[in-house]
């Protein structure tokens, strides 16, 4: 069944993620030495390669779903952000390997004159530089991962009443490696505003996306507005506060992720398939959505 296989590709790619995540940690640590850093490479040179493939076999089975569904659009956003990670993945494989065998960072090996990296050991300054490019690969793992799983969610909405206060509430404001923090302000004009229906996945989803496309077009502290329409929709605008707006009913601190384009597409996919209505403002300053 295509849920089972786009399960076991999103379990392997996920397992993969969290190796190199591993590996982060063990490059971070004091308490590993050189040599135990360069003896752990070939391993995760050997999980980098399965991570590929296993992102290119989740790229397929995301395909071959949203082909069934009929919707050719939403599997070229996932496809897009998933191809990206696996160009990053092959990036740090070809990057490990060439540590692997001994040679400094943006040189290939010499050959057999020339000690592995597993019988010489790591230096300080190569640790240095391997950590930060796993700690990159790693980030944009867990963004990839993500948005692809965001769409994923679409292929089987599950409705309910939310309340979208209690969404924003429920925004992680833990500080994640490399991904700023940003302070959002929400105002509500009345309670029934705050009451839609809707995927939680994909409206929490869709919120955070927008926060991160307004504070990538250079809004520094988001306001949300919540609000209700004549015609009984709630809508959500995010933009920067205009000083005659009400003072902020709520103050959360979120952590922005994903403001590029393939996250833009992203959102776009999961608004239309959710039956939102998302409207994005000149420069991306503003961004409405209506439920």
């Amino acid at each position: 069944m295509l849920g089972e296989r786009l399960a076991a590709a999103l379990g392997a790619a996920r397992d993969g993620a969290a190796g190199i995540e591993s590996f982060a940690h063990l490059l971070g640590s004091r308490r590993v030495g050189p040599r135990g850093v360069a003896l752990a490479l070939p391993e995760v040179c050997e999980g980098c390669a399965a991570l590929v493939s296993a992102l290119d076999s989740l790229s397929a089975a995301v395909r071959d779903g949203f082909v069934e569904a009929g919707d050719a659009a939403a599997a070229d956003a996932a496809c897009a952000v998933l191809g990206h990670a696996g160009v990053e993945v092959a990036r740090l494989t070809d990057e490990l390997s060439r540590a692997a065998a001994g040679a400094p960072p943006g040189r290939a090996p010499r050959g057999r004159g020339e000690r592995g990296g597993a019988e010489r050991g790591i230096d300080a300054r190569q640790r240095l530089a391997l950590e930060a490019s796993v700690r990159r690969t790693a980030r944009e793992l867990s963004g990839a991962l993500r948005l692809s799983e965001l769409v994923m969610a679409t292929l089987e909405l599950r409705p309910t009443p939310l309340d979208l206060i209690d969404v924003l509430r429920n925004w992680s404001a833990t500080a994640a490696e490399g991904r700023p923090v940003v302070g959002i302000s929400v105002v509500s004009s009345e309670g029934r505003a705050n009451e839609v229906e809707g995927d939680v996945r994909a409206v929490s989803g869709l919120m955070e996306l927008a926060v991160g496309m307004v504070s990538a077009a250079g809004v520094a502290s988001p306001h949300l507005t919540v609000s209700r329409l004549p015609d009984g929709r709630s809508t959500v605008r995010i933009a920067e506060r205009s000083p005659r707006e009400a003072a902020p009913a709520v103050a959360l601190d979120v952590v922005v992720r994903d403001g590029g384009e393939r996250a833009v597409a992203v959102a776009r996919v999961v608004a239309r398939r959710a039956r939102i209505e998302l409207a994005e403002g000149t420069g991306g300053r503003v961004v409405t959505m209506t439920f």
